[in-house]
């Protein structure tokens, strides 16, 4: 009689993974919050080590801050492109087309479009940003330093430090409000969706103030 041959083991369990702080997450437009938030981090602290010196092509040096800083902000406004705030918005943006796009001011205009649907263009201001104006204008300038990501300018004088420092004060005073933006236009859209779900219908919400 033939023996039977030896059934292999069961294949070992793969251990459970370490919990990380922060958890993955499916959400393209979370994941879009979080790295802008990085870069921004990034950007910080490489303008905080510029050295500004008589050195051969240390005016260069500034590039990469300017690029991280921009970068922040692209995935800034596309996180509320794509988020939430699109949800206030009654024609929606075609979502291929803004995650594709790296042309902020093209960005910045929905993010325009949904704080007035929302009502809150005047609670939408920060140092150097009193109104929408004033931020497309910003993002125009940070636009300037490669509109079509073919080619690499400053819209700063790289070789002044005040300059630079001002540039880089400007966009953390606006990367902050974007960010917080974000967060309220969340919040605001789950008090408005618990609204319609207890049939209230209601649409006032009234979130707008944490937007500073």
């Amino acid at each position: 009689m033939r023996k039977k041959p030896p059934v292999p083991p069961p294949p070992a369990s793969k251990p459970a993974p370490h919990d990380s702080p922060v958890k993955p997450r499916s959400d393209h437009a979370k994941d879009l919050f979080f790295h802008a938030h990085s870069f921004h981090i990034a950007a910080k602290k490489l303008a905080g080590t510029l050295e500004f010196s008589s050195r051969p092509f240390a005016e260069f040096d500034i590039s990469p801050v300017i690029f991280l800083y921009r970068h922040a902000l692209e995935l800034h406004l596309k996180a509320i492109v794509l988020g939430e705030g699109v949800n206030f918005l009654k024609t929606k943006p075609d979502q291929i087309s803004v995650s594709q796009s790296h042309s902020v001011p093209w960005l910045a205009q929905f993010v325009c479009q949904i704080l007035t649907a929302v009502g809150w263009e005047r609670e939408f201001k920060c140092e150097f940003v009193e109104t929408l104006a004033d931020f497309k204008a910003l993002v125009a300038t940070v636009n300037s330093t490669d509109p079509g990501m073919y080619v690499f300018r400053s819209p700063v004088d790289p070789r002044s430090h005040a300059a630079v420092q001002e540039f880089a004060g400007k966009l953390d005073r606006l990367l902050e409000l974007l960010e917080s933006t974000a967060d309220a236009l969340a919040a605001e859209w789950d008090i408005r969706s618990e609204a319609m779900d207890r049939g209230s219908g209601s649409h006032d919400g009234g979130f707008g103030p944490t937007i500073h």
